[in-house]
């Protein structure tokens, strides 16, 4: 795919968002798809070059420059929205006019950091990862207009992206929690490994002890004296707790601390100056030494001295630093709130971050363990760090995008951008599976939901302050298989929502065409509901093709007629009673598809409260539509159903049953529609 991806911010490469940023796009590139990435100067583009490409150009023409490079492109931000707050309102206003200008070139967007930046509106199929949101849960972190930002503005605009991806479980219950985010609309794809592995197994050497090289996760002797404690985040008061670390460090035995020095890796940031006062009063300050931000061979260099990991952070929304010391086989404890207690497992000792008793007993628990208890804890996290993976992130997001281009959600219900062609293939493919999974006595899938929505079914299940709807049918509609669009106003809206669906399908146009193509592939279809003689004229007028069942040995003319009708049920159906024989009929029956005749809401509420009983491949409500095609009921022109105004014909056909329902349908519908456009219902 073509992709466009923004790295902003990139944190002067020197955070866990920046290390997000370098392998989400390494990953992406190797997986082949076209990258253009967007970023703010060309330290990201230096950085990125020399793992994705062989070498970068360093000029940079002004206004919107793009540099070229073997495997991606790269456009920078104009130089005035260097500020925070300047940067933050261009991603937010200016930037979907780009993309909007530019949505040709590209086939999605990902957001490399939505829990920083966002979009006002997204033009294309978009991505955007939430890394966590600590300013929730550490007060003070930031600036009041900043927490203002984070917590008012951000999210506001965050869940109107196509498809939200958290890092961690933790931090999607957080955007459930704080964001008010559904459940289903957030996509959990941990983090992946950053260190590199050798042969598939990291092999690390502890001083004078070697991973036995028949048994890689077997560690025969005690790390030797003097290797470290080591904490790699910037620093950053109160939210990295480096104060009470080296107050908990502080409180161990002076031998035991003596034997390993407390080594923190990271730049300054805000209010460094309280931690780095800390560690000059405290009693071991000889033992407490910083290293700044290091990277490269000098971080290799810390690392291979690291005899332990600590990572008492008072939030994470993952913890990279915590995975790769696990990864590299080093003996690891950390606090157990947020992501980290998650991110652990069952593999470091955990504790209370605020207290600093119990991170000094965990960390006393963690230098004394025993030579087994140590081999067996390593050993747990060589398995435990398998599960995350840089492509496979890559890939995640890469599937989110694939799937978002194929619906426009709407009051929260997907609604598929398809021709109608395309519909009937999909119902058709569906129906093929059951018959021939069916025939094959093999055990098949529940069936698949297929609505065809229309202003009467958005008004019926859809609230909106202050009208009323039905959370069950919405529930239905938004959780269905496929959605079609059977109203001119439902397309209308999806490009006011720059959502465009591509035409109008209908019910009534996509029935004969899936007769039609059940009878050319022998599939049997049921009626549930609908006049018994409309039924019968219907099926009389779709001409369906003649054509003999399989291994019919006879003299006949060709013209021998194989119906699809397995059946027609036209009892009356109620909702509010157990009706077991209506199911046990149309399972007799064995349909690929079944028809529900009942009219919205009806047809889809007993859809919905009986879709697991059935043994059929899709279940589509159709209301009148056989009254159609019958002709029972005319349609009105061509003209008038392309330009919406078929509710026009309809009221002059039965004024007095349908000028209420169309009035109201109409305010509804439209205010809906209006808080929709200023960001109601989500994506």
């Amino acid at each position: 795919m073509r992709l466009l991806v923004s790295c902003i911010p990139y944190d002067g490469g020197k955070s866990g968002i920046s290390v997000y940023v370098r392998e989400v796009v390494s990953a992406l590139a190797a997986q082949g798809h076209s990258l253009t990435i967007l970023c703010e100067d060309s330290l990201v583009v230096e950085q990125l070059g020399s793992s994705v490409v062989e070498e970068t150009q360093t000029t940079q023409p002004p206004n919107h420059p793009t540099t070229k490079l073997p495997n991606y492109q790269t456009i920078f931000a104009p130089r005035w929205t260097r500020r925070p707050a300047v940067s933050m309102l261009w991603h937010l206003f200016i930037l979907p006019f780009w993309i909007w200008r530019h949505r040709r070139e590209f086939d999605g967007f990902v957001i490399c950091a939505a829990n920083r930046r966002v979009c006002a509106w997204y033009p294309l199929p978009t991505a955007a990862t939430v890394h966590d949101l600590a300013n929730f849960h550490i007060p003070g972190k930031y600036s009041r207009s900043r927490m203002f930002y984070l917590a008012h503005v951000l999210p506001f605009f965050a869940k109107r992206a196509q498809r939200l991806v958290a890092v961690s479980g933790a931090t999607k219950a957080d955007m459930v929690k704080f964001w008010h985010c559904r459940e289903e609309d957030v996509t959990v794809l941990y983090n992946g490994l950053v260190v590199k592995q050798l042969g598939g197994d990291v092999v690390r050497q502890l001083g004078s002890e070697v991973a036995d090289e028949t048994n890689p996760n077997h560690l025969t002797t005690q790390p030797p004296n003097h290797l470290t404690i080591l904490y790699i985040s910037r620093i950053e008061h109160p939210g990295k707790n480096h104060v009470r670390l080296i107050e908990a460090y502080s409180r161990l035995p002076r031998a035991l601390a003596e034997a390993h020095p407390l080594v923190i890796v990271g730049s300054d940031w805000k209010d460094a100056d309280v931690v780095h006062e800390a560690a000059a009063k405290s009693p071991y300050a000889d033992l407490v030494r910083f290293t700044g931000f290091a990277t490269g061979d000098a971080l290799e260099a810390i690392w291979s001295e690291a005899g332990f990991y600590v990572f008492p952070s008072l939030f994470e929304g993952f913890g990279l630093s915590l995975v790769e010391a696990m990864s590299r086989g080093i003996p690891c404890a950390c606090s157990d709130n947020g992501s980290l207690g998650e991110i652990a497992g069952d593999v470091a000792i955990t504790f209370d971050p605020h207290d600093v008793d119990a991170i000094s007993a965990a960390l006393k628990k963690l230098l004394e363990e025993p030579p087994e208890a140590r081999a067996d804890r390593i050993a747990r996290g060589l398995e435990h760090v398998k599960k995350f993976s840089w492509p496979d992130h890559a890939k995640g997001i890469a599937a989110l995008i694939e799937g978002a281009k194929g619906i426009s959600r709407l009051f929260g219900i997907p609604v598929a951008r398809v021709t109608q062609s395309e519909a009937v293939g999909r119902i058709i493919a569906i129906a093929k599976t059951h018959h021939t999974t069916t025939s094959s006595n093999h055990q098949t899938t529940h069936p698949a939901f297929v609505a065809t929505l229309n202003v009467d079914f958005v008004c019926n299940a859809v609230r909106g302050w202050p009208f009323g709807g039905n959370d069950e049918l919405w529930g239905y509609l938004k959780n269905a298989d496929l959605v079609t669009a059977d109203g001119m106003p439902i397309v209308a809206l999806s490009k006011l929502l720059r959502r465009p669906l591509p035409e109008r399908v209908t019910g009534a146009d996509m029935v004969p065409a899936i007769c039609r193509r059940c009878a050319e592939e022998r599939l049997k279809v049921y009626v549930l509901g609908g006049d018994k003689d409309a039924v019968a004229e219907a099926f009389a007028k779709l001409n369906l093709p003649t054509t003999p069942p399989p291994n019919h040995l006879t003299t006949q003319p060709p013209n021998y007629l194989t119906t699809i009708l397995s059946g027609h049920d036209d009892s009356f159906v109620k909702l509010d009673e157990d009706q077991p024989e209506i199911i046990e009929r149309i399972n007799a029956a064995k349909p690929d598809v079944l028809f529900v005749a009942l009219g919205n809401p009806k047809q889809e509420l007993w859809m919905g409260r009986n879709l697991a009983k059935l043994d059929v491949g899709a279940v589509i409500g159709i209301g009148g539509t056989f009254n159609f095609i019958a002709g029972k009921v005319k349609r009105a022109p061509k003209w008038m159903q392309k330009s919406g105004l078929e509710w026009i014909y309809r009221i002059v056909q039965e004024p007095g049953r349908l000028w209420r329902r169309y009035t109201y349908g109409l305010v509804k519908f439209s205010w809906l529609s209006l808080l929709h456009l200023f960001g109601g219902y989500g994506k």
